[in-house]
């Protein structure tokens, strides 16, 4: 059976391409583009992998990750954003503070290369 990734991004070219690229490596993938249906989504998909934008209009990711972290459905957590590793550094610290140890981060832009080799250690993991 298929891992299942679950893509939480604003940017839907973003989450286009995360999802062609993790098809093809043989994930089964759910793609929301509005964070307020991320938890949701979440609980009713189950992915084995949550790939999740830090920085999005209406809730940023900080909460959506801890709102996540709460169902105590485990998944593993990769972490992206463009912006400041501040973000990036504050969800690893709010992750750590579940006591969740397996959260990878992806700096945008990243290259496919790099997409493909996140994705393919966090499907061995989860």
């Amino acid at each position: 059976m298929a891992k299942k990734l679950l893509i939480v991004d604003d940017q839907v070219g973003i989450t286009k391409v995360i999802s062609l690229v993790a098809a093809q490596i043989g994930l089964d993938v759910k793609a929301v583009t509005s964070s307020v249906n991320a938890t949701e989504t979440f609980i009713d998909y189950r992915p084995d992998i949550v790939m999740l934008d830090m920085i999005m209009p209406e809730k940023d990711g900080i909460d959506v990750l801890n709102e996540i972290l709460l169902t105590g459905i485990p998944a593993h957590i990769v972490l992206t954003s463009g912006f400041s590793d501040a973000y990036l550094r504050l969800a690893e610290g709010v992750a750590k503070f579940h006591d969740i140890n397996h959260v990878k981060i992806l700096k945008k832009p990243f290259r496919r290369e790099e997409l493909v080799a996140t994705l393919k250690e966090a499907a061995e993991v989860a």
